[in-house]
């Protein structure tokens, strides 16, 4: 048991409709505009600027925070996402700032242009658990993976439906995911269940197995 308690667990996140939406500011509807007034009063909010003007925004997913201080109670935290690693540094900056969660472990298209893998990532890959909205980024490493629903808030990037509930973004409707029975909550939830069963269960030491019970 002891033995076990020294085994690292590694949890690799995803950025992009998986812990936030990005929208350029030109994007957003007529609709979503109130939303440039409440940037100074939000901090679910970020924005980046050229010149002085917001040219895009990006809102963090209800509970990040929390879950990234849960989370890395438990693994060793790795972010891996196909934007720039300039893009990656700046979200990291505002939600990890002093790089407690992720230190340097961030892995961008300009090291990985094309699908994800874990071969990236210097652990056991029996140990490693993906938490990422799109699962065909990951071809070769579905066990490892929860899949986490897509996270958009803007209308941007929406796809269109019939529905009026869902004809309109949540910015539109000035909405939003739950917070307590939202995806980054449950999504923590099994996580946490998945790592006390693997240091209870003396003949557990396939953290993947344990991510799907």
């Amino acid at each position: 048991m002891e033995k076990k308690k020294k085994m690292k667990l590694h949890l690799v996140l995803d950025l992009d409709q998986t812990l936030l939406h990005y929208v350029p500011v030109s994007e957003l509807s007529d609709k979503e505009k109130y939303i440039m007034q409440e940037l100074d009063s939000r901090g679910d909010l970020l924005s980046s600027f050229n010149g002085g003007t917001p040219r895009h925004l990006i809102k963090l997913r209800p509970f990040l925070r929390e879950f990234l201080k849960e989370a890395n109670k438990l693994f060793r935290m790795h972010v891996y996402t196909m934007g720039t690693y300039g893009y990656a540094r700046y979200i990291l900056s505002e939600i990890d700032p002093g790089k407690r969660y992720f230190g340097n472990r961030v892995i961008t298209r300009e090291k990985s242009p094309h699908n994800k893998t874990l071969d990236r990532i210097s652990a056991d890959q029996r140990r490693v658990v993906i938490v990422d909205d799109n699962a065909s980024a990951w071809p070769q490493h579905k066990p490892n993976l929860v899949q986490v629903k897509q996270y958009i808030y803007f209308r941007y990037q929406m796809t269109n439906n019939d529905s009026e509930e869902e004809f309109y973004s949540h910015a539109e409707k000035k909405s939003d995911e739950s917070r307590s029975n939202g995806s980054l909550s449950k999504v923590l939830k099994i996580l946490q269940k998945a790592h006390t069963r693997f240091q209870q269960e003396e003949d557990s030491y396939d953290l993947r197995l344990l991510i799907r019970d």
